[in-house]
């Protein structure tokens, strides 16, 4: 392991798999510890994204592992930039720092963004309901389909749901439940282009080396250091292959796909994407568009530049800036992760759904299943229903996950 850190309190240690070991040392080395530790887990029911994750601890040796949240970042960052940190810590998640200087703040390259690290002197304000939310552990609920388009012959899309065992792909079912504290789970939609033999070719590939890839360098979901990183690495690489492939079969040149995939372990879902294909998320009456389209048109969306009805009827709205394969030599997936809640309900999609339903419908959907208590596969088959009605021109993959 390579050394980080040398101090008096502490001796940190980076691991060949991204793990970071902290091992405490000096006066009250074991109250620190155990402080750390707290401080960690609350940080993880609270919901803060921009800490270190509690992985294991060894009380013989006074030895912490987490996640790793990048390099040291006391260059360049500003005080004034840092302290606007410790106090969403303080204000957002009830976490005192008691060290709140740049060199406690880090840079996710992957994220894009700051964390803080180093909580063994910090203090936790007590909250009415934390018993309650150490105490609760996630279970989710899926169901996935997939069916043919009305404009051609054969479904060019695609998707998967599998777990790792210590390394390996184990298939899971399109529809089921899972303990994401004990195990995580995956779940990819990915939509081909290049015509039926390329596009679904493509998009098949996708998910079949994502589902070879991913438990190969991460093994067990549940206890990764890196996820983010793991998940953009493997997009990448699945544009390299099914570049190298396309490039040795004439007849799929020039063959992509779009990707979406997400990873569900302990309280969080950490996610992947290129192309146009999406993942919503909705609780509590609120639904967000986490993935952004990798067009121009999605982009002045997002800019305001459009409204939603002005980028659906674009003439250059399915024109994909970023795709899997596709000739492209370089992409940049995007990447993030977002803090489970009980009710929280996901939705992955390819774009022949988004087709047939608006923004506002598919939050009305997931209203109406959280107020009639209607089930994912229920739920799912209401969204597809729905897109068919009004439109079906394109193959419609969906999957539908809740957390409860």
């Amino acid at each position: 392991m390579k050394i980080a850190k040398d101090g008096l309190r502490s001796i940190v240690r980076i691991g060949y798999d991204g793990r970071v070991h902290k091992t405490f040392r000096g006066t009250d080395a074991d109250k620190r510890f155990e402080n750390e530790i707290r401080v960690l887990k609350v940080l993880e029911d609270r919901g803060c994204e921009f800490v270190p994750r509690y992985l294991d601890s060894d009380p013989e040796t006074l030895t912490l592992v987490t996640t790793n949240c990048g390099q040291p970042a006391e260059g360049s960052i500003s005080p004034g930039k840092a302290q606007e940190l410790f106090d969403e810590l303080e204000k957002d998640y009830g976490i005192i720092h008691d060290d709140p200087f740049p060199r406690n703040i880090t840079y996710h390259a992957v994220m894009g963004r700051f964390c803080v690290i180093d909580f063994e002197l910090a203090q936790v304000i007590d909250r009415d309901n934390d018993k309650e939310c150490e105490a609760q552990t996630f279970t989710i609920n899926w169901y996935g389909i997939s069916i043919d388009g009305k404009r051609k012959k054969g479904n060019e899309d695609c998707l998967a749901a599998f777990a790792s065992d210590d390394g390996w792909a184990e298939e899971l079912e399109l529809s089921g439940e899972l303990n994401i504290a004990q195990r995580g789970a995956v779940f990819a939609v990915s939509d081909g282009m290049g015509g039926n033999a390329g596009g679904g070719y493509a998009s098949w590939l996708a998910v079949k080396e994502l589902r070879q890839f991913l438990p190969a360098v991460m093994g067990k979901f549940e206890g990764n250091a890196e996820p983010l990183r793991h998940l953009a690495l493997a997009v990448v690489d699945l544009n390299n292959y099914i570049n190298r492939v396309a490039d040795a079969k004439p007849d799929v040149k020039g063959m992509g796909a779009t990707l979406v995939c997400g990873l569900f372990t302990r309280k969080e879902m950490h996610f992947a994407h290129v192309g146009d294909s999406r993942i919503y998320k909705y609780y509590d009456g609120t639904l967000v568009q986490l993935t952004f389209d990798h067009t121009r048109i999605g982009e002045m969306e997002r800019k305001g530049k459009i409204n939603e009805r002005e980028a659906r009827t674009h003439p250059a709205r399915n024109v994909l800036n970023q795709a899997l394969g596709t000739g492209r030599d370089a992409i940049q997936p995007q990447v993030g992760s977002v803090s489970l809640r009980p009710g929280t309900w996901f939705l992955f999609c390819s774009d022949g759904l988004i087709d047939g339903l608006w923004n506002n419908r598919i939050r009305n959907e997931f209203q109406d299943s959280e107020e009639k208590g209607r089930t994912v596969k229920e739920t799912a088959d209401a969204f597809l229903n729905e897109s068919l009605r009004a439109s079906g021109k394109d193959d419609t993959t969906l999957m539908v996950v809740r957390v409860n």
